[in-house]
């Protein structure tokens, strides 16, 4: 089974966050019943709020490795209206 990660605008503004992540688990869903197995990097949020006390390093460090193992990367539509260009550098950089 191709493994799928799901990358979407996550970002520091909690509305715009939980819309978003909304969005990732969205298409998440849709990408799993087409037969993939996905990861939602934005899932980590829970685990931080089970947990209380992870930084910005615990979430980034738990996701990055599955960047290595993925199959693909489904980037969510939305993400280019990010204020960085952060998927569009990593995209061009990982496929090159």
């Amino acid at each position: 089974m191709k493994r799928i990660y799901i990358a979407g605008a996550l970002d520091s503004d909690s509305t715009s966050y939980i819309k978003n992540l909304h969005r990732m688990i969205f298409w998440a869903e849709k990408v799993r019943k087409e037969g993939y197995s996905v990861y939602v990097p934005g899932i980590e949020f829970l685990m931080g709020l089970q947990n209380g006390d992870w930084n910005y390093n615990d979430y980034f460090n738990n996701s990055q490795p599955w960047l290595d193992v993925s199959d693909a990367i489904f980037v969510v539509p939305g993400w280019e209206k990010r204020k960085c260009n952060y998927y569009k550098k990593f995209i061009y950089e990982y496929y090159e």
